[in-house]
């Protein structure tokens, strides 16, 4: 999430104050050097504090959240991280090719999930399926497959069971693409209507330019009209001449 940017704000404008704070108090105020430091802290954290809330209101009215639908959020990613880490811990029991791009393929459409609420927020309540039961899902089912497939002597029931587990994959494979996709219904939404305004406005764009040749050819035909009775009107002169 973009939470570092508010951190990021308040300290672009805290260290520069920090430091005039303790430039001051060392030099103009002649005030003992260990004052001096606590002076330059205090002034960092004066101007810290009420920058960084500033800062991160700004970005909650941007992405319309709530603090505490914020900190929510961001607790359920971190959640996440460690659910991954698991996932990516379990890559080295790995004995197939095809259950190799099975797992890549899930773990490629997860990663996309959680980037895109990391960039939109909002988006994390289009995917409480996801956080709440497919991702556990999906990590506890890789964890027990791969491990248990690496086992040696497998009997034939054994080896059945693995073999519709990795159908059970396929489908959560599925299952996870869905929630990936109502995740950016909205997306697709405005999408279509960015389309649709660009083919009116190339509708209307169209509509101008033919009003605008007939009006053209108006002009140049009653132009050709004048010259010719502006030719007839000189020769009538000059026959009467």
């Amino acid at each position: 999430m973009k939470g570092n940017y508010s951190h990021f704000i308040a300290s672009v404008i805290a260290v520069p104050i920090g430091l005039i704070t303790w430039v001051l108090s060392s030099n103009i105020f002649d005030i003992h050097m260990f004052l001096d430091v606590v002076l330059g802290i205090g002034g960092f954290g004066a101007s810290y504090l009420p920058s960084h809330r500033i800062a991160h209101n700004k970005h909650l009215e941007e992405i319309n959240l709530t603090n505490s639908e914020y900190k929510y959020i961001k607790s359920q990613l971190h959640q996440v991280d460690e659910q991954m880490k698991r996932l990516r811990s379990s890559y080295m029991n790995i004995r197939s090719i095809k259950d190799a791009k099975l797992i890549f393929e899930i773990n490629r459409i997860i990663k996309t999930i959680i980037s895109s609420v990391e960039e939109e927020p909002r988006k994390f309540y289009r995917g409480q399926q996801f956080f709440h039961s497919n991702l556990e899902s999906a990590v506890n089912t890789i964890e027990k497959y791969l491990y248990l497939y690496k086992m040696p002597g497998k009997s034939k029931n054994e080896r059945i069971q693995l073999h519709e587990t990795r159908l059970s994959l396929l489908e959560l494979k599925r299952t996870l693409q869905s929630n990936l996709s109502y995740m950016n219904q909205a997306s697709y939404n405005d999408l279509d209507i960015e389309r649709e305004i660009i083919r009116r406005n190339a509708s209307r764009s169209k509509k101008r330019q033919a009003m605008l040749g007939n009006k053209l050819d108006k002009e140049k035909v009653n132009l050709k009209r004048e010259e010719k009775e502006e030719i007839l009107y000189r020769g009538e002169q000059n026959d009467g001449r």
